[in-house]
C-alpha cells in the first residue's frame, strides 16, 4: 500500500500600488492546524490587510491502492482568512501551488498526479464584498509558485470580511508509483490589492 500526503504552508501577499507588503509561508507537519499567519498594518496605511489564513486539515492524505485509477483525498481543505480595510472595486484572489515537481521521498510520483477544484467561495458581511470559484473542474496541481488562482472575489468596503474556500484534491495513480508514504506541500497564497 502506497500513502501519499498532501501538507499545507500558506503565504499572505498584499499589494497596493504594485507593492509586495507582506508574504508569510509556514509548513508544519505535526500540528493539526497550522499556526495564523497575521499580517497587520494601521488604518491609515492605504493597505488593505489580509490575515489568519488558515488551511483545516494541514494534511490531506491519499491511500493509494487502486493503480490506475483516481482516488479521491481523504477530506476537502477548508480555507479561511480575513480581509480589513478592504477597498470597493478591488479584487482578491487564492492561488494554489506546490514547489516541488514531484512528491519528497517518492521521485517517482510527480506532483502533476495531483488536481484539484474549488467546491465552494462564501464571505460573510455585505459592503460588496464577493466570492467566487475559478477552478470549478479538477485541474492539474502546478508545481510552480504562487501557483493557480482557483477562487477569487471583491474585498468589499473597509469592514472586516471573512471568506472561505473548500477545495477538494484527487490522486492519478499509476501502476508505475513505488510503495512508500510519501508527502508533498502545498502551498495557499491570498492576493489582496
Amino acid at each position: 500500500m502506497r500513502k501519499y500526503i498532501l501538507f499545507a504552508a500558506r503565504g499572505v501577499f498584499i499589494f497596493s500600488a504594485g507593492m509586495a507588503c507582506a508574504q508569510n509561508p509556514v509548513a508544519s507537519k505535526r500540528q493539526p492546524i497550522p499556526a495564523l499567519a497575521s499580517v497587520s498594518h494601521p488604518l491609515d496605511s492605504g493597505f488593505s490587510s489580509v490575515s489568519q489564513l488558515r488551511a483545516t486539515p494541514s494534511s490531506i492524505p491519499f491511500t493509494a491502492n487502486n493503480p490506475g485509477g483516481t482516488i479521491v483525498g481523504g477530506s476537502v481543505a477548508t480555507l479561511t482568512w480575513n480581509i480589513a480595510h478592504g477597498k470597493n472595486g478591488q479584487t482578491w484572489t487564492l492561488m494554489v501551488g506546490a514547489s516541488s515537481s514531484s512528491f519528497s521521498g517518492c521521485t517517482t510520483v510527480p506532483e502533476s498526479a495531483v488536481s484539484l477544484r474549488c467546491v465552494s467561495a462564501s464571505v460573510d458581511g455585505g459592503g460588496q464584498s464577493s466570492a467566487g470559484c475559478t477552478v470549478t473542474n479538477f485541474t492539474t496541481l502546478p508545481s510552480t509558485l504562487p501557483g493557480q488562482p482557483v477562487a477569487s472575489g471583491s474585498e468589499g468596503n473597509s469592514s472586516s470580511h471573512n471568506f472561505t474556500v473548500v477545495l477538494s484534491y484527487q490522486l492519478t495513480d499509476s501502476w508505475r508509483y513505488i510503495a512508500n508514504t510519501c508527502p508533498l506541500i502545498v502551498s495557499y497564497t491570498v492576493n489582496a490589492q
